[in-house]
């Protein structure tokens, strides 16, 4: 209690100056957290309770169900799409979105945007199209590139020992040798 300390001698005893201290500390202890919560809502990666304030501000309407990450992805790509459009724009934009790594190109008169890690057509991809739709000239095609695994890549098995496993296990590669 540095409060306490701070005051002369004869008062660090008082049962009332106590009493007054101790309400003053914790006054001061609250708004001390209520600064720290004000901070986490400054942040695209911690923000709560504003993101709705943010989306309203920047005119996005979330999907009902929308999860809080797929919110703050939207609201980052919104924030990042200001300015001239390049491919690194582009790109700043792509890479708010928060499942899947992007490459963006421009080869022959397009943009590109390839799926590198991500197997199959990656949840939350409308967000993405949308963020890029936005921020895209009208005039620019725009031509999404995704990964899937080919027979070959699953491996040789036979019908008969796939029969028992599903579509999403021989996509992620999580059959048994």
């Amino acid at each position: 209690m540095d409060l306490i300390h701070n005051l002369p001698q004869q008062y660090r005893q008082d049962p009332w100056v106590l009493a007054l201290a101790d309400a003053i500390l914790g006054v001061l202890e609250d708004q001390s957290a209520q600064a720290l919560e004000i901070r986490a809502q400054l942040s695209l990666e911690t923000i709560t309770w504003a993101l709705e304030i943010e989306e309203r501000l920047a005119g996005i309407v979330p999907p009902a169900g929308a999860t809080l990450e797929s919110r703050r992805s939207v609201l980052a790509a919104r924030y990042r799409s200001s300015g001239k459009v390049s491919v690194e724009t582009i790109q700043a934009v792509a890479d708010a979105w928060r499942n899947g790594e992007v490459e963006v190109s421009f080869p022959s008169g397009h943009i590109l945007v390839k799926f590198v890690n991500s197997i199959g057509v990656p949840a939350d991809l409308g967000d993405l199209q949308d963020a890029l739709a936005r921020l895209i000239p009208a005039h620019l095609a725009c031509m999404y590139e995704f990964l899937y695994r080919t027979w070959l890549q699953g491996g040789a098995y036979t019908w008969g020992e796939l029969s028992g496993r599903t579509w999403e296990e021989l996509r992620s590669g999580t059959l048994p040798e």
